[in-house]
Parts: structure tokens; sequence; C-alpha cells
């Protein structure tokens, strides 16, 4: 039987970094949505609205999800093949969250360095950093198949 070898990197970030990352975002994303929304656009151009707060309660669910699928499923399978389908899921809500950014930024006509923001920057390169991290687990980058031996 094929055993996976996944470098202990992948099972700290996958399994407890990335989801305790995710638990300040779900509260904030329900108690403190405006906190939210300035580290998306500057507080001028990001006037909390109570009456879209549901559209936040739902991005606040779906990152709790998140965080249980890669706490959770990760923790109770070690079979690479259903890693590689959690990992590329979340893979592309990053690929998501970064077109968003650039998105968000382009509308608001501030793509030049000199205009960024240190939320902008931040929110960037960390969605950047686990991206990259993402990519490398899913093209094998510490990911082996390793041949138990049995003992007779």
């Amino acid at each position: 039987m094929a055993l996976p070898n996944i470098h202990a990197f992948y099972h700290f970030w996958f399994k407890w970094l990335d989801p305790l990352v995710l638990v300040p975002t779900v509260y904030a994303l329900i108690f403190t949505p405006q906190v939210m929304l300035d580290a998306l656009a500057p507080a001028p151009q990001s006037a909390y609205n109570p009456d879209q707060g549901f559209l936040l309660h739902q991005l606040a669910a779906m990152y709790a999800f998140v965080a249980i699928i890669l706490g959770g499923v990760l923790r109770v399978s070690n079979e690479v093949k259903v890693w590689r389908v959690v990992i590329a899921g979340v893979l592309l809500i990053d690929i998501a969250m970064l077109a968003s950014i650039y998105a968000s930024l382009k509308q608001q006509d501030r793509l030049s360095l000199e205009t960024l923001r240190g939320a902008d920057w931040g929110s960037a390169l960390f969605t950047g950093l686990v991206t990259v991290i993402r990519m490398f687990f899913l093209t094998g980058v510490g990911v082996k198949d390793q041949i138990k031996s049995k003992n007779i």
C-alpha cells in the first residue's frame, strides 16, 4: 500500500496555521465588518452598509467552512489524493482573491506602488504567499509516495 510522505511544513501550514489565520477573519467579518472593508479599500470608499451585512456573513461562513476542512479533513486523512483535492479547492479561492484584489485596486485607480497602503501590501503578499505554497504542494514539492514495507 502506498503511503503519502508529506513534508512536515505542509502538515503544520495546512492543518494548523491556515485554519488559525481564518478564525480572526471569520470573527472580523461578523463582528467588525467596517474593519474588513477598510482593509480592502480606503475608509472614504468603503462605508459599511448594514443592509449588505448578509454578504459578509456568507463570506464568514465560507471561511469557517474552509477552516474546518483544512483543520479537520487533513487531520483525519493522510491520503495524498484527499489532500490534493482540498488544497486545490482552497487554491481556487486564493486565485479568486488575488484577482479580486487586483480588480478592486484597479477600480480605485490605486495600482501604482505609491498609492498602495500597508493593508493592500499585506493582503496581496500574504495571499500570494499562500498561493505559492499551495502550488508547490500540488506540483509535488515535498510530497512523495513511499511504499510501506511489510515486516514478516
